[in-house]
């Protein structure tokens, strides 16, 4: 029983210390019309050139409001984020695990073999942050510039003994972990990418 007991114990202090690793992510996101964006918005998407429809977003999330943006460019699905002002936050685009330079792809999965007993990727996207031009530029020649500041947004199912969760961390350009979420599941109603 002192066994079993003692097991219990193990078992809750490691998810309560994972629990308390993390914060909560939630996000619900809503369709708005084209009408609705500020025109600053518009034009910054417009001067990416989408390859696809543009699909317009209400984001609410625990700490703010923001207006995305979610479309295809060049066979990438991209999301771009904006203040309700139409001021831009940052751009994501989903990648594979094999665009990821190998030397920062292997502190990533170092770094989740520590965190996890066993790790999925769910989705990775890469995150860029900077200047409305250097952003623009980047997209173009479809490598982040000098100026852009770059992350990894990797959404994955981490298992620890009794307990599997969703979580979203971000790691910087070289592989560091910068944060981590947990996520909180909504009913979506809505293609999330």
């Amino acid at each position: 029983m002192k066994i079993i007991t003692l097991i219990l114990s193990i078992g809750f202090l490691l998810l309560l210390s994972n629990a308390l690793k993390a914060q909560y992510k939630y996000e619900r996101e809503y369709r708005i019309k084209s009408e609705m964006i500020p025109q600053s918005a518009q034009a910054f998407i417009d001067s990416i050139g989408p390859d696809s429809r543009i699909k317009w977003y209400k984001e609410i999330s625990l700490d703010a409001v923001s207006i995305e943006a979610k479309f295809k460019h060049n066979k990438k699905k991209f999301s771009v984020e904006f203040d309700t002002l139409g001021i831009l936050q940052d751009v994501e685009f989903i990648i594979e695990s094999s665009e990821i330079p190998p030397v920062v792809f292997n502190k990533i999965e170092q770094k989740l073999d520590s965190l996890y007993e066993k790790w999925k990727f769910q989705k990775i996207q890469i995150h860029y942050s900077g200047s409305h031009s250097d952003i623009l530029t980047s997209i173009h020649k479809n490598e982040p510039g000098n100026a852009v500041k770059v992350y990894f947004e990797i959404v994955l199912k981490g298992k620890n003994p009794g307990n599997t969760q969703e979580y979203e961390i971000t790691f910087n350009a070289q592989g560091e972990m910068q944060h981590i979420q947990m996520i909180i599941q909504d009913e979506a109603d809505h293609l999330e990418y």
